[in-house]
């Protein structure tokens, strides 16, 4: 008995197999397809990162305190993981199909 998940299913707009897993039909939507995923992986990772990016700068000037923690490092972190965030986002939905 194989219980196991299917490799295709059937794209609800046209019907072909597009394989288990894709975030958008290539038959049905081609390229606008494509560039919208790898918008929406560039928005959530941006988010993501500037999460990540908040807490570091918030505990980082927490243990070094408000005298000598600078504003300009710790928005230089925020910047720097939402940055991250978004490229690694844009990175992974690009490599899935």
């Amino acid at each position: 008995m194989d219980h196991g998940i299917p490799s295709v299913v059937a794209c609800p707009g046209c019907g072909r197999d597009v394989p288990n897993g894709s975030i958008y039909c290539p038959h049905c939507c081609g390229s606008a397809g494509r560039q919208a995923a790898i918008t929406r992986g560039a928005l959530l990772g941006g988010l993501f990162g500037l999460l990540i990016g908040a807490l570091i700068a918030g505990l980082w000037s927490a243990l070094l305190g408000p005298e000598r923690a600078t504003w300009g490092r710790a928005f230089g972190v925020v910047v720097t993981c939402m940055t991250t965030g978004l490229m690694w986002g844009m990175i992974r939905q690009r490599g899935r199909q």
